[in-house]
């Protein structure tokens, strides 16, 4: 039985992500009318009083921080995205440590270990060190240019929970250019969770729980902030040649926040794979904020990862099978969900791919006595 009916008539096609648009000036616009529809569809469903005026009161401080923004009123621009954010508990849904978070699904009542991928580019089969995977060092700050969740001079440390995930980031590069390293981070870390689709509303409305009403409600509240995070985050704009990304206007400022708030990184799908239905379990990524304490290369972030050596995906592809015998359990894969990859049209099981067995490969070879660096 459904803890809230009104859930069950949510449109789930009105919201699905990521959002493409073709132009920058289409950016604002667009979260402007997709948060009208969100909170339409919110009365229209009949959700309580007090969950429609959390949204809207929502909706109303992310567009007045990208108002701010293009005013170029930055500090209270990041004042009021501050302010958003400390709206939450460090607890879930919003605020947890990568094993227990729902943005990796198959954790299961123990919250095994999350794998983790790292790649680079080269133009030749080559294996990059365990350091040579980690972010870009303190004293190249000058090449970290702008990314989504990143500003230029401030280096993160980008990983995907599977080698198909860091493909699409990459552009789908050709095999022999691929090189990925496996990882695994000690639990430590504190993140921000911005995986929330309408299908979490609809998976926590069918869940059996021991919450009281009023519970229920606040956790309800809590998802609907954090998709509407989600969803504003999860713009993606076709128009190339552009030296300023609105699309990264409120994910930078969320970085920002995140660091204010101690925390260690944020969670989010892939922009690049064509529907949260198929990035939801294979396509998550995390970004860690390489804190800097006067540090001459590295962050001590680097104290928390086990990272190997790069393996190139041309090379894994000449191997034979009797190199492929064993075997890892891979975190993404032990759910009871559909692990479907590929295009809107076109997909196929991640099962009956070269990265799922790529995957397994990385893990199930990789010798862990890699020492950190010295920072």
């Amino acid at each position: 039985m459904s803890i809230y009916p009104w859930i069950e008539k949510i449109d789930f096609q009105k919201f699905a992500m990521p959002l493409v648009v073709k132009r920058d000036n289409e950016y604002y616009p667009g979260i402007v009318e997709k948060l009208a529809d969100l909170v339409f569809e919110l009365e229209r469903c009949g959700a309580s009083d007090k969950i429609v005026l959390a949204v809207k009161e929502y909706r109303k401080k992310i567009i007045s921080s990208i108002i701010l923004y293009y005013q170029g009123d930055l500090v209270d621009a990041q004042l009021i995205v501050n302010e958003m954010l400390d709206e939450f508990n460090d607890a879930a849904p919003a605020i947890t440590d990568i094993n227990s978070s729902i943005a990796f699904p198959g954790g299961g009542p123990d919250y095994s270990e999350v794998q983790f991928f790292r790649a680079r580019l080269s133009e030749n089969v080559v294996e990059f060190s365990s350091e040579d995977m980690l972010h870009i060092p303190f004293n190249k700050r000058h090449i970290v240019k702008s990314e989504r969740f990143s500003i230029p001079g401030l280096p993160c440390l980008y990983l995907g929970n599977s080698s198909y995930a860091c493909w699409v980031e990459m552009g789908c590069p050709a095999d022999h250019r691929f090189n990925v390293a496996p990882i695994l981070l000690d639990n430590t870390q504190k993140v921000l969770n911005l995986t929330v689709s309408i299908s979490a509303l609809y998976a926590f409305n069918e869940s059996e729980n021991t919450l009281s009403e009023s519970e229920n409600e606040n956790y309800v509240i809590s998802l609907l902030k954090l998709f509407v995070l989600t969803l504003c985050t999860s713009y993606k704009v076709e128009e190339t040649n552009r030296n300023f990304k609105s699309e990264y206007i409120l994910p930078q400022m969320l970085m920002l926040a995140c660091k204010r708030r101690k925390l260690d990184g944020i969670t989010y799908y892939s922009k690049q794979i064509p529907s949260e239905l198929l990035a939801c379990n294979v396509g998550v990524n995390l970004v860690l904020f390489a804190k800097y304490n006067g540090e001459e290369s590295l962050s001590e972030i680097c104290q928390h990862l086990e990272v190997g050596t790069s393996f190139n995906f041309a090379l894994f592809k000449q191997l034979l099978p009797c190199q492929l015998y064993k075997t890892y359990e891979l975190r993404a894969l032990s759910t009871p969900y559909i692990n479907n990859v590929g295009t809107k049209n076109h997909f196929f099981p991640y099962t009956e791919t070269q990265f799922f067995e790529f995957d397994k490969y990385l893990f199930a070879n990789w010798h862990r006595d890699w020492t950190i660096p010295t920072l």
